[in-house]
């Protein structure tokens, strides 16, 4: 395969999903209200290998590294109504054995969203809005030159619930979130008059956790795109991983997480790990 018909996708969906995690970060049903925040400074490593095409063959000549440092913050603005953001700044490498390695270097998708948790049902529950703003330009100096992302507003509508067995003297707890992504084709980039026609999507995020002596949460994730239609720009993907997550004091708190990609197609095959210091304040 000539660097020159390298699929866009290569240059695209790597750095889709090198931030799917992250886009799952501190979910749940459990809404901050006034006066509460969680707040987490990270760095998340990526490493693709290889790329499954729509088809689901194997392309192994275009390996993807990626470094992100991000920001993540859920802050209380009501009761059971907060704001959340993610804004990260990528580097990025595309490797091909015919020419020189591609980089890119600069802000990546940013998240804004809000969630409320208005109903009563006897267990943790949660809706969130979110808006996926892609803030950059592409640089087309370079043909391998990796894309921050697809240069399109997002929107999804996630619906959350959850819960524990604490109160049974099981430290256990439990949450899903699934969601709506609808694909807009709307771009802030001036290479761009308008977007692609993505697909819309079904979205996931499930976790189950467990607090080992009272010191610190061992938990296993899982997150899954799924477009509701095959067409060749549209990618798709399973993410299954650990996180740690140990307070050091009240306020502070140690992360570690990680992932691996069992299945994908129109994208990276790769693994993620990642490490971060979060500071949190709650009323319960």
């Amino acid at each position: 395969m000539k660097y020159r018909a390298v699929p866009i996708a290569l240059l695209t969906f790597f750095a889709t999903l090198s931030i799917s995690i992250s886009d799952a970060e501190a979910v749940g049903p459990w809404t901050k209200s006034a006066g509460e925040f969680y707040v987490k400074t990270g760095t998340s490593y990526y490493r693709a290998s290889a790329y499954r095409e729509p088809s689901g063959a194997l392309n192994e000549d275009a390996p993807y590294t990626s470094l992100t440092n991000y920001v993540f913050g859920q802050v209380g603005l009501w009761d059971n109504l907060h704001l959340q953001f993610y804004l990260p700044v990528e580097y990025a490498r595309l490797e091909h054995q015919e020419t020189e390695p591609g980089t890119s270097f600069g802000f990546g998708d940013t998240l804004v969203s809000l969630q409320a948790s208005p109903l009563d049902l006897g267990i943790p529950t949660s809706i969130r809005l979110e808006a996926k703003l892609p803030i950059y330009e592409y640089d087309i100096s370079h043909p391998l030159a990796p894309a921050p992302g697809d240069h399109q507003v997002d929107y999804t509508l996630w619906l959350s619930a959850g819960g524990g067995m604490y109160s049974r003297g099981i430290p256990l707890y439990y949450f899903a979130d699934i969601g709506y992504r609808y694909r807009t084709q709307t771009t802030f980039t001036s290479m761009l008059n308008q977007g692609q026609d993505f697909s819309d999507a079904f979205v996931s995020f499930a976790q189950v956790g467990y607090t080992v002596g009272e010191t610190f949460d061992v938990g296993v994730g899982a997150s899954a795109l799924v477009p509701f239609r095959r067409e060749i720009i549209d990618e798709s993907y399973v993410t299954v991983g650990p996180s740690i997550y140990w307070p050091v004091t009240d306020l502070v708190a140690l992360e570690v997480d990680g992932y691996f990609t069992p299945y994908a197609r129109n994208s990276g095959q790769g693994w993620a790990v990642g490490a971060g210091i979060s500071f949190s304040r709650d009323s319960y």
